[in-house]
């Protein structure tokens, strides 16, 4: 017996190999109404699988079981194809939408931590918080998240009348801000949060710990127009805003990249990059975001490291964990290049290190430069091809 042989031409039996290797059996003809002995023990003794057996792998209760007392199994076995497909296609269609939902909500969450940081009366201070949010968003849009270069994940949970089980899906997010103030720090108007993100190459994972004091904020709030209109007296320097600025500290940051042990490494690394310390933090979080690259500036020495604190060694790390995007070589690459770039700031004129280190810039910025293994090149001489101007694909 063979059902899909069952056409408007006849009744195909699905025994044929059977009955011509044992023969026939008592039966000889093989219709729908009655079988061939051997399609007649075929049927009778069928194993039913179940559309959606009980697994604890997936947590599934036999509670399904119990949904219909009719069923010889269950609910969907007793469904037509249609309806079962129906079934798991809209249960698939759910389950993406709560995922995105669940991705969405991991933002904002970050971005209402974010917001927390602004103070009344600091317009100032409240736009270099906005820049913090967009770097935040531009590295949360900058690729779809998956397991290597995520930094916070959960599983999505079925919802429903129904409980059939579809794969395990989780929600992801390459950002993640996490409020770390203790309770004497509340007690005293301290509120500390952490910033997360990988670089989106090397996958090392980054934590920038701000940390923001309301009453500072307050008296440098309650002085700020006679601040600002003392410093229009100085339009080039702009020496009076930066010094109470200074003097306020009122928000400050601490810079950690994730050690051999997935502990935190600090760094040190002075930002330089507006008035305000807001407008640091967001443009340090882009430099660290595309950290190989950023370390190949001269002043990010401390970024380029040594030994097992550089950038060299902790892509390697991240390698190694499964978590970068570039392939061996073209992290070998980048490492012949800080040692290149540390070489020659010792020994090489001002102009020459700049020369290098445009080559270098235009060489990395190439996706494809020192992805694959080069045999006819021996990485440790790359230093002099740099200096050279000749390390070209």
């Amino acid at each position: 017996m063979n059902e899909d042989n069952n056409e408007v031409g006849g009744w195909a039996c699905g025994s044929l190999q059977e009955r011509a290797l044992f023969g026939e059996g008592p039966n000889h003809e093989c219709t729908e109404g009655e079988l061939c002995s051997w399609c007649h023990m075929k049927e009778a003794t069928k194993v039913h699988e179940c559309r959606n057996p009980p697994s604890e792998l997936f947590g599934h209760s036999l509670e399904v079981l119990e949904m219909n007392k009719e069923c010889s199994c269950c609910i969907y076995c007793e469904m037509s194809e249609e309806e079962f497909e129906e079934l798991v296609n809209k249960s698939l269609e759910d389950r993406e939408i709560r995922r995105l939902n669940e991705e969405k909500e991991m933002l904002d969450g970050c971005i209402h931590l974010m917001e927390g940081l602004k103070h009344d009366g600091l317009e100032a201070h409240n736009k270099s918080i906005d820049m913090c949010i967009a770097s935040l968003i531009d590295i949360s849009n900058s690729a779809k998240p998956d397991h290597a270069n995520c930094i916070t994940s959960s599983i999505v949970q079925q919802e429903g009348k129904h409980n059939f089980h579809v794969p395990v899906v989780y929600a992801r997010s390459l950002v993640h801000v996490r409020d770390a103030t203790s309770e004497w720090q509340e007690k005293h108007g301290q509120q500390v949060v952490c910033v997360y993100f990988r670089g989106k190459e090397s996958g090392i994972q980054y934590r920038i710990e701000i940390q923001y004091v309301k009453e500072r904020a307050d008296m440098l709030s309650n002085r700020i127009d006679e601040i600002v209109g003392a410093n229009s007296s100085y339009p080039i320097s702009d020496s009076v805003l930066r010094g109470f600025l200074n003097a306020s500290k009122f928000l400050d940051f601490n810079v950690h990249m994730e050690d051999e042990d997935e502990g935190w490494n600090h760094i040190c690394i002075d930002g330089n990059f507006g008035f305000w310390p807001g407008d640091d933090v967001a443009a340090l979080m882009m430099c660290l975001f595309d950290d190989l690259n950023t370390a190949l500036e001269p002043p990010m020495y401390t970024l380029r490291g040594s030994g097992s604190y550089g950038i060299a060694v902790a892509s390697k790390r991240a390698f190694m964990r499964g978590n970068s995007r570039a392939s061996i070589h073209r992290l070998m690459a980048y490492d012949a290049a800080y040692q290149s770039i540390s070489e020659a700031t010792k020994t090489m004129p001002s102009e020459a290190v700049h020369s290098l280190i445009s080559n270098l810039k235009q060489n990395f910025s190439d996706p494809e430069f020192a992805k694959e293994a080069r045999p006819e090149v021996d990485y440790g001489m790359l230093q002099e091809e740099a200096w050279e101007g000749e390390w070209n694909e």
